[in-house]
């Protein structure tokens, strides 16, 4: 009984390893392309975010109604969307106003809450851009009977 020549044998090896490295290749280069593409993205949005800002004014929490009430503005020179408020109370319990709302420079919006509990940490507002945002904390906000 004789098996494969070792010529024969070397021939295959680097056969099946060539096969093997083109259908790697294709994927590593799609891969290449897809996340350099993500990176780009992210790269650019991280850019535009840079030129924005906002800013909670005036909140005030009144225990008679309950209600907490305030204003959010645009500061910088980018539209704003997504804008959302949350409420966090001192029990980590986050009450979120889903207001969805876009803010052009400059635009200002109020918001107002009936939270029924003076037992609230801060409040803080946040944006499209994950690195726009602000807080106030409970000493910040103005208590009204």
């Amino acid at each position: 009984m004789k098996g494969i020549s070792p010529f024969i044998s070397v021939v295959l090896i680097i056969a099946i390893t060539i096969s093997i490295g083109a259908i790697f290749s294709r994927w590593f280069t799609s891969f290449i392309k897809t996340s350099s593409s993500e990176i780009e993205e992210q790269g650019r949005v991280k850019i535009i975010c840079s030129n924005g800002g906002i800013a909670l004014s005036r909140i005030i929490y009144n225990k008679t109604s309950g209600n907490i009430y305030g204003y959010v503005r645009n500061t910088d020179i980018i539209s704003l969307g997504d804008i959302d408020i949350e409420i966090f109370l001192k029990n980590a319990t986050r009450i979120f106003l889903n207001e969805n709302i876009t803010l052009i420079p400059g635009e200002q919006n109020s918001f107002i809450y009936n939270l029924n509990t003076n037992n609230y940490d801060y409040v803080r507002v946040k944006t499209n851009c994950s690195n726009v945002n602000d807080y106030w904390t409970s000493e910040q906000i103005l208590v009204v009977i």
